[in-house]
């Protein structure tokens, strides 16, 4: 279960973080991305047929760099390949989990049986820093948060949705105050530096394709001048 406080929406009177800067950008603004999201059926018929633990490994309080550097190990050992268990819990967040695909360009080989389509895709791309699946479970809140690092490496945030509920659907992005629905088939490209939370209240989980990407190497020519 999930509930929110005056303390969740008081993050949002830092002034740094206010509205000096747009929470979400137009997918015109970064053509090579609109591939991706014209073949999110083949993104989500893949991960129809993913079958893959729950791995006893968690995002809390970890770079990207020292989840990979963890689950590497644990592939090195012979573990199997599976989600990632995510911050926002006292030994990893069970409820929101991420199955990882490519970091710095490079796709995660593991990964490959179980989404050669999507890796394909995401291959013609240039300037992917970190490619996942994302899963919410029913009636759970991603509580308020930013990454400061979005802004300083020249980054934006990409959300494409593969699974929402069908009907009853109350899965929402909120960024620095705006909000954006979870709907299959739709992407929203976002500001991660700016607050923001997810929630999902339907009785459905939410699956989506995150990614994180230079917004300058993606930029469709001209845009952002």
């Amino acid at each position: 279960m999930w509930s929110l406080t005056i303390a969740d929406f008081s993050l949002f009177a830092h002034p740094e973080y206010l509205a000096v800067r747009p929470s979400f950008y137009s997918l015109d603004s970064f053509k090579p991305l609109l591939e991706l999201k014209n073949n999110w059926q083949i993104i989500r018929d893949e991960l129809s047929h993913l079958h893959a633990p729950l791995l006893d490994i968690d995002r809390t309080d970890k770079s990207h760099g020292q989840v990979f550097t963890e689950l590497n190990q644990h592939l090195l050992s012979g573990g199997d390949y599976g989600w990632l268990k995510g911050w926002g819990q006292a030994g990893g967040n069970r409820d929101w989990v991420q199955f990882a695909l490519q970091v710095q360009n490079q796709p995660i080989e593991a990964a490959r049986a179980f989404f050669p389509k999507t890796l394909d895709l995401l291959g013609a791309l240039d300037g992917i820093k970190v490619c996942s699946l994302a899963r919410l479970a029913a009636h759970s809140f991603l509580t308020c948060h930013r990454h400061p690092e979005i802004f300083s490496e020249g980054l934006l945030q990409m959300h494409i949705t593969l699974s929402a509920a069908t009907e009853g659907n109350y899965a929402y992005l909120n960024v620095n105050g705006e909000f954006h629905q979870h709907r299959p088939g739709e992407a929203v490209i976002f500001d991660g530096s700016l607050d923001h939370f997810v929630v999902n209240a339907s009785n459905a989980e939410r699956t989506i394709l995150y990614l994180e990407f230079d917004k300058a190497r993606m930029a469709s020519r001209g845009e952002l001048e």
